[in-house]
């Protein structure tokens, strides 16, 4: 983030992203909360946080709606279920999934499968299923 965006959120008293404001709750180690009222991530209620832009020709396949409708209602409250903590470890996780190519996603999800089989904890499992979905 620059400077200009931080003199611009400060100085005008601008409503600030969740995203920037995580980045910066994270430097200053503080609960983003703290300075975004904002937050997709809280499922206690229908939320209309402004949700980071989506990448080019992603919606030409879902509409803005049907987009926001996902953050809200299945993203959100999955990466809730991770707490703040844990945020950084699930970005990598879909980062690296993102970089393989389509055998090697096909692979990776077989062993999620099979380990599910010996590792599943059923808590998280019925956490799982409150998610409304979209």
């Amino acid at each position: 983030m620059n400077q200009q965006t931080i003199y611009s959120i400060i100085k005008r008293d601008s409503k600030i992203r969740y995203d920037f404001a995580l980045r910066i709750a994270n430097e200053l180690d503080i609960d983003v909360n703290e300075i975004c009222e904002q937050n997709p991530f809280n499922t206690d209620s229908e939320n209309t946080a402004t949700l980071p832009a989506m990448p080019e020709g992603f919606n030409s396949l879902l509409d803005d709606q049907r987009v926001k409708r996902y953050m809200n209602h299945s993203l959100a409250p999955l990466l809730g279920f991770f707490g703040k903590e844990n945020l950084h470890k699930v970005d990598r996780h879909l980062t690296n999934y993102y970089q393989l190519s389509d055998e090697g996603r096909d692979e990776v999800d077989r062993y999620i499968e099979y380990l599910l089989q010996f590792h599943k904890v059923e808590e998280r499992s019925a956490q799982v299923k409150t998610i409304k979905k979209w």
